[in-house]
This record gives C-alpha cells, sequence and structure tokens, in this order.
C-alpha cells in the first residue's frame, strides 16, 4: 500500500512539474514573440532602412533556391494549420514573403505557389481536424490552460463555432492562434465531416490566393509601405479601439468578468486539493 501511494504522490507530482515547466515556457513564448513583434514595430518606425535590407537580402535568398520554394511553400502552409506548433511558426509571414517574391517571376510561378499553398493548407487543417475529433476533447479539457486554452476561451470559442463555423473556419486562417486552433476545436466538437471539408476546400483558396496576391503587392511597394507605416499601424490602432468600444464592448466586458470567474474556481479548486 505504501508502495502504491508513494508511486502515486510520485506521478502526481511529476505531471505537476511537467504542467508547470510547459506552462512557463509557452508563457516565455509568448514575451519572446511579443518583444520581436515590438522591436520589429519599433525598427520600422525609426529606422525602416533595416527592414528594407533584410527584405533585400530575403529576395536574394529566395531567387537563389528556386523550385525549392515550392516546398516551403506548401511545408509552411501544413504546418501553420498544426494546433499548438501553429501558433508558434510564423508561416503567413513566410507565404507573404516566398509568395511575394518567386510569384512575381512570372505567371506560371505565381500559379504553381497559389497551389501548392492552398494543398499544405487542406491538409493542415485536416490534420488538425482529424487530430481534434480524436483526442480534442480530452486534450483541451487537461491542457488548454497552457495555450491560453482556458474554459471561459473554449466556451466562447465553441459558442461562436456553433454558431458561425463557416466563417470561423474560412477567415479563421488568417490569425495565427485561430488558423492552428480553430479546426482541432471543430474536431473535438464533432463537426460533420463534409461540412468542414467545405469550408476547409473555401478558406484554404481564398487565404492562399488572397496572402500570396498580398505578398507580390507587398515586395512591389514595400519601400512605399514603410515611409507611410506609422500612418498604417495607427489606423489599426484606432480603427480596432472605435471597434471593440462601440460594437463589441459589452461582450469584451462579459469576457473579462467570465474569466475572473474562472480565475476564482480555479484557485479554489486547487485550495481544495492541497487540503
Amino acid at each position: 500500500m505504501k508502495t502504491d501511494r508513494l508511486t502515486s504522490n510520485l506521478f502526481i507530482m511529476q505531471r505537476k512539474l511537467i504542467h508547470h515547466i510547459s506552462h512557463i515556457f509557452f508563457r516565455f513564448l509568448n514575451f519572446l514573440f511579443g518583444c520581436v513583434i515590438f522591436a520589429l514595430t519599433v525598427i520600422a518606425l525609426f529606422k525602416p532602412s533595416l527592414i528594407e535590407q533584410f527584405i533585400e537580402w530575403m529576395e536574394r535568398q529566395i531567387h537563389l533556391l528556386g523550385s525549392w520554394n515550392y516546398l516551403i511553400a506548401f511545408a509552411s502552409s501544413i504546418i501553420e494549420s498544426f494546433p499548438v506548433i501553429g501558433v508558434l511558426v510564423p508561416g503567413q509571414q513566410i507565404m507573404l514573403l516566398v509568395g511575394g517574391f518567386f510569384g512575381k517571376l512570372g505567371p506560371l510561378q505565381l500559379g504553381y505557389m497559389v497551389c501548392f499553398a492552398i494543398v499544405g493548407a487542406l491538409i493542415g487543417n485536416a490534420i488538425g481536424y482529424f487530430l481534434g475529433k480524436w483526442y480534442g476533447h480530452d486534450f483541451l479539457e487537461r491542457y488548454g490552460d497552457w495555450f491560453g486554452l482556458g474554459r471561459t476561451e473554449l466556451k466562447y470559442l465553441r459558442k461562436q463555432i456553433e454558431k458561425n463555423g463557416a466563417w470561423f473556419i474560412i477567415l479563421g486562417k488568417f490569425h495565427n492562434f485561430t488558423r492552428a486552433f480553430i479546426p482541432f476545436i471543430a474536431g473535438s466538437m464533432g463537426m460533420h465531416t463534409g461540412k468542414f471539408w467545405i469550408y476547409n476546400i473555401i478558406g484554404s483558396v481564398l487565404w492562399a490566393g488572397t496572402i500570396i496576391s498580398l505578398g507580390v503587392a507587398f515586395v512591389t511597394y514595400y519601400k512605399t509601405i514603410l515611409s507611410y507605416f506609422s500612418y498604417v499601424l495607427g489606423g489599426i490602432i484606432i480603427c480596432t479601439v472605435v471597434y471593440i468600444y462601440f460594437f463589441k464592448r459589452e461582450a469584451f466586458i462579459s469576457y473579462l468578468k467570465e474569466k475572473e470567474k474562472e480565475i476564482e474556481d480555479k484557485t479554489k479548486e486547487a485550495l481544495e486539493k492541497k487540503k
């Protein structure tokens, strides 16, 4: 009996340690990515010439890679759709540059680039969906907090998928967090496979065509864009604040209250377990 109890206690301690380390690791990654984004924004605002030099260097590397760029587009569009991993991979940014510079070379390269990106996105979303269908519910209940998907976030996402499943899967491709987790959550909720594939095809085609077209536009006019970057950034911030204040204020306040209650409930549960 003592041996079984000791083994059980060691297992519990091991799980707690893994949970704690994983939680710290993902917090560190979020902090690191936040710092990188902040640093790049500051550089773009005050030293755009450095960004220009980096983009010019990227253009040379992409042209040297030649047809290997198709494989990069294919692989990045798959990996960025994986749950968890997809949040950490800057696949959309890779697609903007690779698709832009290589697609700019001619209609043939542009067409192949879009096709490879579409197929990769279809496969990545499908993998996420079927992983969610087989393992999603238990995984999210146990480990969702580690990736910023607590009970409150899951409740809102599931509610939105039930209400606007098509739009969430189609337009969710344009954000790294929703792109990585929405197919997984849809699978865990038991969304009909046929419906998912319809939304998956529409979303993948729309995403690949839009991102690569924007990439071509960006690499063509990036110097002009960088010169007006501060105005663009200011406009985005103002539009976001205005949208939340006038259209999503009540929903945002409701979310904050529910999140606060969730944290209180989890604190009570943790204290009860210690007793």
